[in-house]
């Protein structure tokens, strides 16, 4: 879980409810209030016990002087039980700072850089600390060198943890990633390094899937043009053969690399995970045209024996853009701009969802001459989501279009954007809406109107099917005023999500759990 954004923490109880019609959800639930001396970075939930939600806050105020505290509530009625801040200085000769933390066998394991002003070495050290926050063991990792990158990820099993080092700055010559295992007792496993089978320019990692029983996956951007060699220099077009992927075969110490291409087409968002074979299930969108666009999805799959087992794509037909543009601009639409791929979500039953969303920055700047003053205004739009569902052989069933406009000015976008939750084969989708939208129909996608500067909002939640999209509609009481922080949501339970709402210095944890 990384350590981002600001919040200032704050509970009070809360009755919420959900529409008759609307997505099936039970036992929605808060707690009793509490309040911050001052704003801090929220991390988000990271955990849960048989009684005890966990979550984390991160502030950095200087180098010397941080704080990474752990909030620990019950988890019948999310009362705060108490507040622990884990953060300490290492070393006084050294700095440290916090890169990731994980909650896994009842303890929180915390991975730090440790750095000093002169030496020409990082450190990458592990603090363990028990479910009440108190430190039980730490130590040294690994010693990288300056111009080296590491990656913690996180056993699929919650088993332990893989270290993977990457010299940033190492040009024209074959990329070398370290790779490192650590246990969930703290001690290191087995180590090695796998060369990359070619000559690369660059080399960036995107994402790593780990499990201590498959092949080791890690997704690599070689960042360059295709027939040309030389190194991209406008990043709103896309490149050939951008993606790669290095397969990693410990026990047979066997590198396998899959350069992830489409004849004639383009990756634009891609996305990687195990089902529940331990099969690698690779997906996303694409296009034809090179440019930050979308008409289409992709899919394949990796078996543990590291051959391909299926690939397909989908280009999307007029029915599809029917549902996010008019009958004067459908003839010229051809591709969707501005898509951003959010999540890969596999089902129980081994079938999957991909989910985009319709998101783009802009800058205004206006010129008053009687006072010589530009104002500069930044404007976030975190607009309409894509759902994708896949079966679980990787055949495109369906696609479609969930209406959301939420657009604000120099916030960041801090209550926009939507997070996830998917339980008993189905998903649910969490964001601000507005009531007026909430009363349209679920396949009304030109009725609805924007949420500009989160005014008279509400906490919706739209339950998508196998078959489509089910219902939409609240799941707080009209009285709530209480804004969701949607990106800051991570399901940390197989049937429950936790939810964060936040006005003005209060905070408000609340539950929701899926019917089944």
């Amino acid at each position: 879980m990384k350590l981002i954004t600001y919040l200032i923490l704050c509970w009070f109880s809360l009755h919420s409810f959900a529409q008759e019609d609307g997505p099936r959800l039970d036992k929605a639930k808060a707690g009793p209030s509490f309040t911050t001396q001052r704003k801090s970075n929220f991390s988000g939930f990271i955990g849960r016990s048989e009684s005890t939600v966990f979550l984390v806050d991160y502030l950095a105020i200087n180098r010397k002087k941080q704080e990474l505290t752990l909030r620990r509530l019950d988890a019948n009625s999310l009362e705060l039980i108490d507040s622990k801040d884990l953060f300490s200085v290492i070393n006084e000769e050294f700095y440290n700072e916090p890169n990731e933390i994980f909650y896994q066998n009842n303890n929180f394991f915390l991975f730090s850089t440790v750095s000093g002003l002169k030496d020409k070495f990082n450190m990458v050290h592990l603090e363990i600390f028990n479910e009440y926050g108190e430190r039980i063991d730490q130590r040294v990792i690994d010693t990288l060198e300056l111009d080296e990158e590491y990656y913690i990820s996180e056993s699929i099993e919650k088993e332990g943890f893989l270290l993977v080092t990457h010299n940033k700055f190492l040009n024209n010559f074959e990329q070398t990633l370290g790779l490192q295992t650590i246990e969930n007792s703290g001690k290191t496993g087995w180590r090695t390094s796998i060369k990359s089978p070619n000559l690369l320019q660059s080399l960036t990692i995107e994402n790593i899937v780990y499990s201590k029983y498959a092949p080791l996956y890690i997704l690599c951007d070689y960042g360059y043009e295709a027939g040309t060699g030389s190194v991209r220099e406008n990043s709103t077009d896309l490149i050939n053969s951008k993606f790669s992927l290095w397969a990693y075969d410990h026990e047979k110490e066997f590198l396998k690399e899959f350069d992830l291409r489409l004849k004639n087409r383009w990756i634009n968002g891609i996305s990687m995970e195990y089902n529940s074979s331990h099969e690698l299930v690779i997906s996303g969108f694409i296009n034809e045209t090179r440019n930050q666009t979308i008409n289409g999805v992709f899919s394949l799959k990796i078996g543990a024996d590291l051959k391909l087992n299926g690939s397909n794509y989908y280009k999307y037909k007029r029915s599809f853009f029917e549902k996010f543009v008019d009958a004067k601009r459908l003839e010229k639409t051809k591709e969707l701009e501005n898509i951003q791929l959010r999540h890969l979500i596999i089902l129980e039953d081994d079938s999957y969802f991909v989910l985009g969303e319709h998101f783009y920055q802009y800058t205004e700047r206006n010129y008053d001459p009687r006072t010589n003053i530009t104002t500069t205004s930044e404007n976030y739009n975190y607009n309409s989501i894509i759902a994708a569902y896949f079966d679980e052989n990787g055949n495109h069933m369906w696609s479609d279009r969930i209406p959301k406009f939420q657009h604000t000015v120099n916030d960041y976008g801090y209550f926009s954007s939507f997070s996830v939750m998917h339980a008993n084969n189905e998903v649910y989708l969490f964001f601000n809406d507005t009531e007026r939208n909430n009363d349209l129909a679920i396949n009304d996608y030109f009725n609805y109107t924007t949420m500009s500067n989160n005014r008279r909002f509400q906490i919706t939640c739209v339950q998508i099917g196998q078959d489509g999209v089910k219902s939409r509609g609240p799941i707080i009481s009209s009285d709530n005023n209480f804004m969701l922080r949607a990106r800051l949501n991570y399901q940390i339970d197989p049937t429950t999500f936790y939810l964060y709402g936040e006005i003005g210095k209060s905070r408000k944890v609340f539950s929701v759990e899926a019917l089944k």
